[in-house]
């Protein structure tokens, strides 16, 4: 738990990863790791000297927002706690016991900008990584494994023009905005957010005039299911956008993993050795599994302990009790893998 603290008391919004980073870093190679900082900041750490190749990738930065660091009542209080310096601090407590493996080698990453654009995750997508096995460090709680996540996109609307009489019957820019906002939902939203459903949130609106012109700008995120239609969806946005200027984010397509493989069957193993009972999780948000999972095609899960109802929340806390049942789990998965392959 000594580790886990100190890497919450570390203020690390993205972009502002390199502290700790750097603490890691010269943390990792005392504890035996070959540790390095790539050109864009992650951390690598890579210990046992095996054959088969297991990456433990986690990330290293939060969301914005100061939660003073403490524990109380067995849990510990801090941003990034949950999501996901728990499950950083899980990977590295695990696989310093394997320095010594002839059956694997560990490397475990801490990426940067997962809560941003990804570019941590982009640029390992760069290199020549070829991992046999891959567990994504995000909340999943001890007695799950989750299986996806959503894809997504956001969208910047801004509408600028000349003001018009209050009492004409053209809309204001503001309501040309919440217009546009109101077709988009309509045509592609269900009543229901699930994993197969589309979802589309207005995040932030700000209108302005100068009593010569008005403006507003808005933004949405969309998230989207599997096997989601971006080229028709783009279509519909032009279709609609009038005079509007509309922007798209980089489009993140979802991602669902199989189950049927040894990295699965391991962290079943283990979780049932500890009298849980297994669930398979897929989630509504997005993570660096969208991105590594298609491209490296090899058996990944995403694993580690929280609850992420509590993840970008000023009460994220992480249960001290589900760490520690999450470390034993995970550790027992790694020596299943070990003697099973």
């Amino acid at each position: 738990m000594d580790l886990l603290q100190r890497m919450v008391e570390f203020y690390s919004p993205s972009g502002q990863e390199t502290a700790l980073a750097h603490f890691l870093r010269d943390d990792l190679k005392k504890m035996g790791f070959e540790a390095t900082l790539d050109t864009v900041g992650n951390l690598h750490a890579r210990i046992g000297e095996g054959s088969k190749n297991i990456f433990l990738v986690g990330h290293m930065d939060t969301v914005p927002g100061h939660i003073p660091v403490r524990v109380e009542n067995g849990k510990l209080y801090g941003r990034g706690s949950v999501d996901a310096k728990g499950c950083l601090a899980n990977f590295i407590e695990n696989a310093k016991h394997f320095k010594d493996s002839r059956e694997l080698a560990i490397t475990v990453i801490g990426c940067v900008g997962e809560e941003a654009d990804s570019h941590g995750a982009k640029f390992l997508l760069t290199q020549n990584h070829r991992p046999d096995f891959v567990v994504i460090g995000e909340p999943s709680g001890w007695d799950a494994i989750t299986l996806g996540y959503k894809g997504s996109v956001r969208i910047a609307y801004e509408l600028k023009r000349s003001m018009t009489h209050r009492g004409h019957e053209a809309r204001t820019a503001a309501e040309e905005a919440f217009h546009f906002f109101s077709a988009l939902k309509t045509k592609f939203s269900s009543e229901k957010t699930d994993f197969n459903s589309v979802d589309v949130n207005l995040t932030s609106i700000n209108t302005q005039s100068d009593g010569l012109t008005e403006s507003v700008m808005m933004t949405l995120d969309v998230r989207t299911p599997l096997g989601f239609d971006f080229t028709e969806f783009k279509q519909f946005l032009s279709s609609r956008c009038e005079a509007a200027q509309v922007m798209l984010g980089p489009e993140t397509p979802a991602f669902r993993s199989e189950k049927n493989n040894p990295l699965v069957r391991a962290l079943l193993k283990g979780i049932r050795s500890h009298q849980g009972q297994p669930k398979f999780k897929v989630k509504t948000g997005t993570s660096d599994m969208n991105l590594l999972g298609p491209a490296w095609r090899v058996p990944i899960v995403a694993y580690g302990p929280g609850d992420s109802s509590l993840d970008h929340t000023p009460n994220e806390h992480l249960d001290l009790m589900e760490y520690e049942k999450a470390q034993q789990i995970l550790r027992l998965a790694l020596q299943e893998l070990a003697q099973a392959l």
